[in-house]
């Protein structure tokens, strides 16, 4: 069994503003997952004291990390996604997603994360938000999903997709399911405080879904989503 979570971090900013980067290794550390996804993480920016977050949590709970870069602010402040592992992670690629309009750029981070007993193909990623303020233009997230979802299914299962999608249950897990994935049933992580909406997703793709629990996160305004999968059969991936 694997113990998997995806955590949008918010740049280790609390809900009440302050960046807390102990918080943020706690909420980690309080996750307890051998596959961890960040999202919102930074790298050499100001607001974060020039910390590069990924490799301090990495350093601290004793992961080893990949961070993938999707925004860059001056000449060393980064902003992007991170896949944390507790076991060797090997074919690192960074993916850009599509991007239909000038807005924010979006990608994602795929790897293998070889463990004992068997590899796993993992994607971690932050898809494009849909403010009011652009109801009247095509939503972005949906194309991108579909596109990380044809890209991942290049690579071997069992496949493991982590990340904030900026999508609902309803638009979500049709495109999931269409792609052979299964998720949780509707598990709302936004606000962190009192969740009424589901932004963040774990799927998988030749792995069961035991049981799944919506954290509670001491830093950012997202809640994190924690599931233990097992493998459906090692036979069909050797």
């Amino acid at each position: 069994m694997l113990r998997v979570a995806t955590f949008n971090i918010r740049h280790g900013a609390r809900i009440d503003g302050p960046v807390d980067h102990r918080a943020l290794v706690e909420t980690c550390a309080e996750l307890d997952a051998d596959i961890i996804g960040l999202q919102e993480v930074d790298q050499g920016r100001r607001r974060s004291s020039f910390r590069n977050q990924a490799a301090l949590v990495a350093r601290r709970l004793g992961y080893r990390f990949v961070y993938g870069a999707v925004v860059r602010t001056g000449p060393r402040g980064r902003y992007g996604n991170a896949l944390l592992a507790r076991a060797p992670i090997a074919d690192v690629e960074l993916v850009q997603l599509v991007r239909p309009s000038p807005r924010q750029p979006r990608g994602a981070i795929l790897a293998r994360v070889e463990f004992p007993t068997v590899g796993v193909t993992v994607a971690v990623t932050h898809l494009q938000n849909h403010p009011a303020a652009l109801k009247g233009q095509p939503p972005e997230a949906p194309l991108q999903l579909r596109g990380l979802l044809e890209v991942l299914n290049s690579r071997p299962r069992p496949r493991i997709l982590l990340g904030d999608f900026n999508l609902g249950v309803g638009k979500a897990t049709p495109i999931l399911t269409a792609a052979g994935y299964r998720t949780v049933a509707d598990q709302p992580t936004f606000p962190v405080d009192a969740p009424r909406i589901t932004l963040d997703y774990i799927a998988v793709d030749g792995l069961r879904i035991l049981e799944t629990e919506v954290v509670p996160t001491r830093t950012s305004d997202h809640r994190a989503v924690v599931t233990t999968v097992a493998i459906d059969s090692l036979a069909d991936f050797r």
